[in-house]
């Protein structure tokens, strides 16, 4: 791991304090440093959040699979800080599909297409439209619509409606896209059928590494036991923050980049009236193995069932030679039962060929949250604004924050732009 700032408060005022070290205050905290402001950042957890990875056995877990979207909002926040991920692509062309009990060839190509036993010639016709179609199609212009309504106009096939479902449902993690706006589930199609995504070599602690290194090079500093209780107006039209040491700093301006609304409504001490319709939390249930062999097939979407597997390492560097690393994972956290939940994956493993005596190891997680809040009936552009706290000098960051980007693209575009207008806002305002 790389050297990141130095954990250590500062007392005297800040240009910019950000409220949580996740990856969307990490991006926050390094633009606003880059940027020229004095930065601090406040959080009673280690830096990274849900973007941490661990060691098992030798092996890096990420906390459930994690993907990177290549060309993405995500890829774009990072590059304007200089950092540039590398991984390597899911091993998708020797994918299978799950239904019915049985596996059949995933169609990501002409070739699997047409050699599918998946879909009749019919359906082969129709999928193979759809999806010349599908770069063309402009996302704004279907938020309101739903992901159903689009699959009602746009399938016939019962066969390619199951598959596009199964796509959009790992695009997006949404268990049920269906009622999902059709913008947001056929933006993220458009990102995973095009340019792909990309799974992180070390693991995504690497995006965290680097982005703590930016933050320490321009000088920032965190404060990591620091845990924040509320947010206000303070005097002289500074903003105070106070943590549960009973202390209070002061900033010109605050990015909260804390948890979801819930947590942010907390720490404002009222839910904003602008944020409008904002829906659950998107979960998953989730089992991470480190095994002696690689999956066969190194790839499993549930079509009937919205189940997933694949192989992470290979393609990304994350295990010594002769390790693999697999991700099993339900989309939506629904199995009452923790054992339950083991079991249906334990199972969804073992048709992937990793019997128990190839596990090494392994890590069971029952109710993992995807992403903060799913957007309402307006999409993304109907998520509240990064200046949406209604109060000045005061912005947000996180993966239901702001008009741009999904999962870990709208974490770190919302933190971009709260970084940017955070230090803008310290910039015209003075320390005072």
């Amino acid at each position: 791991m790389s050297d990141g700032p130095i954990d250590e408060p500062m007392d005297e005022i800040a240009d910019v304090i950000v409220v949580g070290a996740g990856l969307a205050g990490l991006m926050a905290a390094t633009t606003a440093a880059s940027h020229g402001a004095r930065t601090l950042v406040l959080d009673g957890h280690s830096a990274g959040g849900r973007a941490r990875s661990s060691v098992h056995g030798g092996a890096l877990f990420n906390q459930g699979p994690h993907a990177l979207y290549r060309n993405g909002a995500g890829e774009a926040a990072l590059a304007a800080v200089d950092i540039v991920p590398a991984g390597g692509a899911p091993l998708a062309k020797r994918g299978r599909a799950l239904i019915g009990g049985d596996l059949h060839q995933l169609p990501v190509g002409p070739g699997s297409l047409a050699r599918t036993s998946l879909l009749g010639l019919r359906g082969k016709a129709e999928l193979a439209r759809l999806l010349a179609r599908l770069p063309k199609l402009d996302p704004l212009g279907l938020q309101e619509r739903t992901f159903g309504q689009f699959l009602d106009d746009e399938v016939h096939d019962a066969g390619v409606r199951a598959l596009v479902l199964a796509l959009g449902r790992v695009s997006t993690y949404v268990a049920d896209p269906l009622p999902a706006t059709a913008g947001l589930v056929v933006g993220q199609l458009q990102l995973a059928v095009g340019p792909g995504v990309r799974y992180l070599h070390g693991g995504w602690q690497s995006l965290v590494d680097a982005l703590t290194g930016r933050f320490g090079s321009a000088g920032g500093r965190l404060a990591m036991t620091a845990e924040v209780v509320h947010v206000e107006a303070g005097a002289g039209g500074r903003i105070a923050v106070d943590t549960a040491d009973g202390r209070r700093r002061q900033a010109s301006s605050v990015v909260i980049a804390a948890g979801g609304p819930d947590t942010t409504a907390r720490l404002l001490g009222r839910r904003p009236a602008g944020w409008g319709e904002l829906g659950p939390a998107v979960t998953a249930t989730c089992l991470d193995l480190a095994s002696r062999r690689e999956p066969d097939p190194p790839v499993i979407f549930g079509l009937d069932e919205p189940l997933y597997l694949s192989s992470h390492c290979p393609p990304a560097q994350l295990a010594p030679a002769g390790t693999s690393v697999v991700h099993a994972m339900r989309y939506g956290a629904t199995i009452a039962s923790p054992d339950a939940g083991r079991r249906e994956l334990e199972a969804l493993a073992d048709r992937a060929g990793l019997s128990d005596g190839e596990i090494l190891e392994r890590r069971y997680l029952h109710r993992m949250v995807v992403a903060h809040a799913l957007p309402g009936a307006g999409g993304l552009a109907g998520r509240p604004a990064v200046a949406g706290a209604e109060l000045d000098g005061v912005f947000l960051a996180g993966d239901w924050v702001g008009p741009v980007g999904w999962l870990a693209d709208g974490a770190l575009a919302s933190g971009q732009a709260a970084g940017l207008l955070g230090a803008a806002h310290a910039s015209a305002v003075g320390t005072r």
